[in-house]
């Protein structure tokens, strides 16, 4: 029996012991790996997206890809011994062996067509289902306790946060899969092609020295020396990459943030000035990539001077064996084809290593900001009461270096009371806002009894707007009035001009004039009819006459509500029964 038909028989059982060993080699693997700062990392990534009934899938998935790898593998093993087989007879000048090694070969060349489509497809189809359970994750924890809006009130905020959710995690993922196979692919193939180049090589004459199988100590030296020179060179890139990432993410938004004001750019004639800024930031970008471009083209050098030296080694190595009449140029072909499979197992490490290093930064990015999300320390807050009243008992507020902001603070309001709160602009008034609205993330102590948050609406001075139609403008977040009731609200906030446009989708949040903007947050307020109303200078873009008219008309509507107002028109007065005045460090 010859070569080709042993390797082919083996098969089956080949298959089954070495699905077995993988298996048992990725759970020791990844227990091992899992000590380390990267496996806590990588885990700290994956284990949120391992719910319970996504598991077997992932599971099978996965069974169902390392087959394939196998597959893969197997193939090109026996492809090296059909190929041996073709050109043994041609050199024999065999013709009937010669067709039937061509069809054989032409057969494995279908499979393996078949094979990397539907190893292609279960890697998309992983990337996928893994993608929707990452983002799901990234998302719900950033809404989670408000952290999109606490993260942001943070002096050190994680940087590009949009980045961080939707680039590279995708990104993250593609890499993790392309590693993932590449490093199976890499290991399984070196001890395959290992034991088919021991096979093939005889005793290498080197330097005066007869050393036994030679060519497949050669080779793994070889591959050794290279890759720990070739992460020493690459080595810097890691650090670049991470860089790459933030200053393109800073220079992305900038650009929205001038598309987001443009209208108050315009009025300042601020042009010269946001592209100053911009070219300083687009400078930034291209400095650094002068850096990776620089490591880059020495790295990819490297690797490309060991790729070619390479190419006629093994021919150089077999030739003394080949004119003694030791083996045939099957023989040599097949040791070029395990040769240089063997060498590029061995060297995936080396040639993946510059892209290794983009996802090393992606993952520190992701998994930074999943540890912000975890960790933040927002500070501790007093006596938290929910309440059918609205009071504050020797309340201190902390800055976010931990110093008193306001101290000894004490109000009280109940149903049907509207206090006006005053004081000089920086003096703490917003920020006493958001510690009656539960939003304050740096600290308090005291004792706040405060009405339940779904009962309380707060109104900034520029109220948000959504993407999406004039409806779902008006109505957000979960508002949901009759056409006709919402008509006849927006003609009491004088806003009956766009009772015709309620079904128009446009980015209304730059559409509507800060006046406009102002008028449909009271319109939020008659639809929630809210128990508890913060207006945080909510009328400052209005003329007296509308503001006096809303402040009667929520009055009017909302008799029992507590209304609690920050302004410095002293015409605000005139619609609260009771006045605090913030002066320094204390509250009256």
């Amino acid at each position: 029996m010859e070569k080709w038909q042993i390797e082919l028989n083996a098969t089956p059982l080949w298959f089954l012991q070495t699905f077995i060993g993988v298996s048992v080699s990725l759970v020791a693997i990844v227990y091992i790996i899992g000590k380390t700062r990267f496996g806590r990392q990588f885990r700290q990534i994956l284990s949120p997206c391992l719910d319970k009934a996504g598991r077997l899938k992932i599971l099978l998935l996965l069974a169902a890809m390392v087959m394939l790898l196998l597959t893969e593998i197997r193939l090109n093993v026996l492809n090296t011994f059909f190929y041996n087989g073709l050109y043994s007879a041609l050199q024999d000048k065999k013709a009937a062996a010669f067709w039937f090694f061509a069809l054989i070969n032409a057969g494995v060349v279908i499979m393996r067509t078949l094979n990397g489509i539907v190893n292609d497809f279960l890697d998309q189809s992983l990337a996928i289902k893994w993608s929707e359970k990452l983002n799901g994750v990234l998302v719900s924890r950033w809404f989670a306790d408000k952290n999109y809006y606490r993260l942001h009130m943070l002096r050190h905020e994680p940087d590009n946060i949009d980045q961080r959710i939707q680039q590279d995690a995708q990104e993250f993922i593609a890499n993790t899969i392309e590693f993932i196979r590449g490093m199976l692919n890499s290991v399984l193939s070196a001890i395959e092609f290992t034991v088919v180049l021991w096979g093939l090589s005889g005793v290498l004459s080197l330097f005066g020295l007869n050393i036994p199988r030679g060519i497949v100590f050669f080779v793994f030296i070889f591959v050794l020396l290279s890759t720990a020179a070739a992460m020493w060179i690459g080595k810097p890139l890691i650090r670049y990459h991470y860089d790459n990432e933030k200053l393109n993410g800073d220079y992305r938004y900038s650009l929205i943030r001038i598309r987001d004001h443009a209208e108050s750019i315009a009025f300042y004639r601020g042009e010269w000035k946001e592209q100053q800024q911009l070219g300083d930031r687009f400078r930034a970008v291209i400095r650094n990539r002068w850096k990776i471009t620089r490591q880059s083209v020495v790295l990819g050098g490297f690797n490309d001077l060991l790729t070619q030296s390479v190419q006629l080694l093994p021919l150089m190595l077999q030739a003394p064996r080949f004119f003694a009449g030791q083996i045939k140029i099957g023989d040599m072909h097949q040791t070029v084809q395990a040769f240089n499979r063997l060498q590029r197992a061995l060297s995936f490490f080396r040639n993946f290593y510059e892209s290794f290093t983009a996802y090393r930064a992606r993952l520190e990015r992701l998994s930074g900001f999943l540890s912000n999300l975890q960790n933040a320390d927002y500070g501790s807050n007093g006596i938290d009461v929910v309440s059918d009243r609205l009071e504050l008992e020797n309340v201190a507020v902390y800055r976010t270096d931990g110093t008193v902001l306001l101290n000894h603070v004490a109000l009280k309001a109940e149903c049907g009371d509207a206090l006006l709160i005053q004081g000089a602009s920086g003096c703490g008034k917003t920020t006493l806002m958001r510690v009656l609205a539960g939003l304050w993330p740096f600290g308090s102590s005291g004792t706040v009894r405060r009405l339940p948050h779904h009962e309380t609406l707060f109104v900034p001075q520029r109220p948000y707007v959504p993407q999406g139609t004039l409806y779902e403008a008006i109505c957000y977040p979960d508002l949901n009035p009759s056409p006709e009731e919402l008509r006849l609200v927006l003609a009491d906030c004088r806003l009956h001009y766009l009772a015709g446009c309620l079904d128009k989708t446009d980015d209304w949040q730059h559409r509507l004039s800060p006046g406009e903007l102002q008028r449909i947050a009271f319109a939020r307020i008659l639809l929630a009819r809210p128990k508890l109303i913060l207006l945080d200078e909510a009328t400052s873009a209005l003329d007296e006459s509308t503001e006096a008219a809303l402040y009667m008309l929520i009055r009017q509507k909302l008799p029992d509500s507590i209304i609690v107002s920050i302004g410095h028109r002293n015409t605000l007065c005139a619609f609260h029964n009771k006045t605090m005045q913030i002066s320094g460090s204390m509250a009256v």
